[in-house]
């Protein structure tokens, strides 16, 4: 006979909770912040002195800056959820996903890449503001879940008060979710630089950052539950 759903989703629930609240899987979620947070970093220094041609240094150029803007993001975010500001580092968050989508456009087309290095603010806003990205990838991205971002922390908002007080498992949460994002644009670059002949840079990085998300996923329940409706 199989078991009540009920049952077990509250099983699941403590589960998650109690993984919410273990100092060892919390260490592990800010070590492996950090840790992404330099790779990206080493790759984004790696990249800037690829040699290439023209057109693929303005590739390089600009995957290496969506790089370095996702390592301070997340080193910065991973640094105030240890002091307990989770509000704003919420708000460094909701940024990461819009690395995210970048990540995925310069993935799709490489072309996207050298068309937003050299972009202006009338081109961004033609191109690649999250809504339009968003779009462009039909249906890969939720905008609901971009909309939860802009609630905690995007904005201010009455809600606030849920990342401002006794938000210790909220913070665990983001943080775990913030890691789901350095995963996935760490992917769409490992994808683009499969593409290209000559990015060993970011290959050279793979192996160990594979084995770290693994190992951080098989230790973390909470990358097991599923998106918010």
């Amino acid at each position: 006979m199989s078991e009540n759903p009920l049952l077990s989703f509250l099983k699941f629930q403590a589960t998650v909770n109690a993984s919410l609240t273990d100092k060892e899987v919390i260490a592990i979620r800010h070590d492996l912040a950090e840790f992404t947070s330099v790779q990206f970093s080493k790759v984004a220094s790696e990249l800037h002195k690829t040699e290439s041609d023209a057109e693929q240094e303005r590739v390089n150029e600009a995957v290496a800056l969506i790089l370095e803007i996702g390592s301070s993001l997340i080193s910065g975010a991973n640094t105030l959820f240890s002091l307990g500001n989770t509000y704003a580092a919420a708000a460094l968050v909701r940024q990461l996903v819009e690395v995210e989508y970048l990540a995925w456009a310069f993935e799709d087309d490489k072309k996207e890449a050298e068309k937003w290095i050299v972009s202006d603010k009338e081109e961004r806003m033609k191109f690649f503001t999250p809504a339009k990205l968003r779009k462009a990838a039909q249906g890969r991205f939720r905008s609901k879940d971009y909309g939860y971002h802009c609630e905690l922390g995007g904005h201010p908002v009455p809600g606030a008060n849920v990342l401002l007080e006794n938000a210790e498992l909220q913070a665990q949460l983001l943080l775990s979710d913030m890691l789901g994002h350095a995963g996935r644009i760490w992917d769409h670059l490992v994808s683009w630089a499969d593409g290209e002949k000559k990015q060993n840079v970011v290959l050279a990085h793979k192996e160990k950052m594979l084995e770290r998300y693994i190992a951080w996923k098989q230790a973390d329940i909470t990358t097991r539950m599923p998106p918010p409706p």
